[in-house]
């Protein structure tokens, strides 16, 4: 999930709450980054051995995936899912990007070996900022009706 579905739910949720033009074409960059990201994983993981093990408390996820590729797909990672909630005009996304992004500094700095499992505990926690950003932006948040308003906006193009 963290791996195939978050490079590609986030950029695209953002997107879709998103109403300035020019903060929509940035996003736009980032969710084709995320959906190629996305793709990657999905791959290696149909492809490669992923091997999980309980240590200290922890998951630590063993894998085969091409090593020469395991650090600019992380930094591909970090844009796509951190940078749009810093691109978003929507109230209070930059707090939860900050959030994420020490979040994920933390982790990286003191688990180290355990990043995947330790960060998603983190933003499993963190993720209760989301219902907050919701919840206070003041309007009625309508999945029904966003998804109306795209499919329209898509078929009749506003100039």
């Amino acid at each position: 999930m963290a791996q195939v579905l978050w490079p590609t739910l986030i950029p695209v949720s953002v997107l879709l709450m998103e109403e300035n033009k020019k903060r929509k074409r940035i996003l736009w960059i980032l969710l084709g980054l995320g959906i190629s990201l996305s793709l990657y994983y999905f791959i290696c993981l149909l492809l490669f051995n992923v091997i999980p093990q309980i240590k200290g408390f922890h998951i630590e996820y063993n894998t085969e995936f091409p090593e020469s590729l395991a650090v600019i797909a992380f930094i591909v990672y970090l844009v796509v899912t951190i940078t749009p909630l810093f691109v978003s005009g929507i109230k209070r996304t930059h707090l939860l990007g900050i959030l994420m992004f020490f979040s994920c500094l933390i982790t990286a700095i003191f688990f180290t070996q355990y990043l995947i499992s330790v960060w998603c505990f983190f933003a499993a926690l963190i993720s209760g900022v989301i219902f907050w950003i919701l919840r206070d932006a003041k309007k009625e948040f309508s999945f029904e009706r966003l998804a109306l308003a795209k499919i329209s906006s898509v078929i009749i193009p506003h100039k």
